[in-house]
């Protein structure tokens, strides 16, 4: 699901990707939200002219506006849920990337020496800490990143087809 790099990417490309990803989401929700006032209006139009003509209330239309919504969230639903387990994971990376710093400390421990030897061990862990931590903190946003774009696209794919539909229609 999230286009993570394998193992330690370089984190200011995954940063940037994230972006490129967040900036298309939200030109898609901006591009949605006009498909849908466009939808509205058509389906709108629609309703108030069948009201003159009850027979017009059997339109196919009137019926897919319900049932198109139903297969949009759950297509949506079911891509939320595998990119929840993506979450979950990424959620372990960080533990495991903090346990591991942990363990570099305690087994470091036994073979320190002199002063000298106690910083430098202090600085490996550190450094593995927060760079474990970094890579993990990426991973979570690639992953919620992802998330929002396979939750977002049933609904957009949708409503940009109903307007395009409506738009031959009655354009």
């Amino acid at each position: 699901m999230a286009r993570r790099k394998a193992g330690n990417g370089e984190p200011t490309q995954r940063i940037l990707a994230v972006a490129g990803d967040l900036t298309r989401t939200g030109v898609k929700t901006g591009e949605m939200g006009v498909a849908a006032a466009q939808t509205i209006g058509y389906r709108t139009a629609m309703m108030a002219a069948a009201l003159n003509n009850p027979i017009d209330l059997a339109n196919p239309e009137f019926v897919r506006m319900g049932s198109e919504k139903v297969e949009a969230m759950v297509e949506a639903t079911h891509a939320v849920a595998k990119g929840i387990g993506e979450m979950q994971q990424a959620w372990m990376t960080l533990a495991q990337g903090q346990l591991q710093a942990a363990m570099v400390m305690v087994s470091g421990l036994g073979q320190c020496r002199t002063p000298a030897d106690l910083v430098e061990l202090q600085r490996r862990t550190v450094t593995e800490s927060v760079e474990a931590g970094i890579h993990a903190a990426l991973y979570m946003v690639e992953s919620v990143t992802a998330l929002t774009h396979a939750g977002m696209t049933p609904a957009y794919r949708t409503v940009r087809a109903n307007a395009r539909r409506l738009a031959k229609q009655h354009g």
